[in-house]
């Protein structure tokens, strides 16, 4: 916890952490929360100053945070410098309704009234040393004009930082709106497109959504055309693993210029978690059924990482390859985990995942 401001009286705002520097080196036309040996100070985007009296919490701030401060006082961190990697949040709205989604259908339903204003004020307080950044929703293409613009800023603003976008690909399959998109992509963007399966069928039945099979097809192949850089991700269910193998050799015989594959483990959150007898598959008998896979792709030169996987699931072979890829403040273990010689190097569980699923666990000794 960060704390809160006693007597704060200037409702919800957003702030960028600036520690010790003189008033001089302060960026202006940005809201700052600036900790100095006197005491702390608000001065806002116009440059007056305010003391405020902060109750500390137990984390420690340093230059380049953001913070919210509520009406109430209480603070929030909208992002850490210390991590230098920010997610970029669109919309909720997608055209998709994906059975394992981690966000409920209501939660994709929704779109805040004020929120594309907030995300500007935020994307315009981030400083600008960010090392990755991640463009998700929803499905953010689908605010089509607001993502344009959004790209073009990003484009802008960061010139030396990495970009993501997470997108199910389907709105890149109009080349049109996909030569607007590469237009105002910034340098280096990985497009990051879910392929649940190689058949049209099942591909269709994960999303609930007709034809999206062949638009994420036409805008795979659209952007690989375009020589951009696109990793593919198989969010593994009980819906597509038995199909995991077939996958894999349509990637490679469709999609041979894939910058990598990744395989993931669920989120058992939102609709996840209202499906989870339907969808769920343990841990060890997913990699089990993936592995084909996995020597497919690296036999035709594809790059593999398995996402969201323990380590004692997955072969000592293969462990190079199972990347820690849960958000630190999401990781849990298992209490078992405690006896595990691997646990420093090892992702853990998802703590939705740990509470609603007990995976299995077998500690490596």
């Amino acid at each position: 916890m960060v704390g809160r401001i006693v007597d704060w009286n200037f409702g919800e705002r957003l702030l960028r952490v600036i520690c010790g520097l003189p008033e001089k080196d302060l960026e202006t036309g940005i809201p700052i929360f600036w900790i100095t040996e006197e005491g702390t100070v608000f001065r806002d985007a116009d440059g007056s100053r305010y003391p405020l009296k902060w109750e500390c919490g137990d984390e420690e701030l340093q230059t380049g945070d953001v913070l919210t401060i509520g009406q109430d006082g209480k603070i929030s961190q909208n992002y850490s410098a210390d991590s230098g990697e920010v997610d970029i949040f669109v919309t909720n709205r997608c055209n998709s309704n994906c059975v394992m989604c981690p966000l409920s259908e209501t939660v994709r339903r929704q779109e805040q009234k004020y929120y594309l204003r907030w995300l500007w004020d935020f994307i315009r307080i981030l400083p600008d040393d960010v090392e990755y950044i991640n463009i998700t929703g929803g499905e953010p293409t689908l605010r089509k004009k607001d993502f344009l613009e959004i790209l073009e800023y990003l484009k802008g603003k960061f010139r030396y930082s990495g970009f993501q976008l997470l997108t199910n690909g389907r709105s890149l399959a109009d080349e049109m709106f996909l030569e607007q998109v590469l237009e105002q992509t910034p340098r280096g963007m990985r497009f990051a497109i879910p392929l649940h399966a190689s058949r049209e069928m099942v591909h269709d039945g994960i999303t609930q959504a007709k034809g999206s099979f062949r638009q994420t097809d036409r805008g795979i192949r659209n952007l690989l055309k375009q020589g951009q850089k696109v990793e593919i991700r198989v969010v593994i269910s009980r819906k597509n693993i038995a199909y995991l193998t077939e996958t894999a050799a349509h990637i490679v015989s469709n999609y041979p210029r894939v910058f990598c594959v990744n395989l993931i483990g669920m989120e058992m959150m939102g609709s996840a978690a209202v499906r989870r007898e339907e969808l769920w598959v343990d841990y060890p008998e997913v990699f089990k059924r993936a592995e084909a896979a996995v020597k497919i792709l690296i036999a035709h030169g594809i790059d593999v990482q398995l996402y969201n996987f323990p380590l004692c699931a997955v072969k000592k072979g293969y462990w190079p390859l199972a990347v820690k890829s849960i958000t630190d403040y999401k990781v849990r273990y298992m209490p078992a985990c405690d006896d595990c010689r691997v646990k420093e190097i090892c992702g853990g569980f998802f703590a939705s995942t740990k509470h609603l699923m007990k995976p299995e666990v077998k500690p490596v000794r």
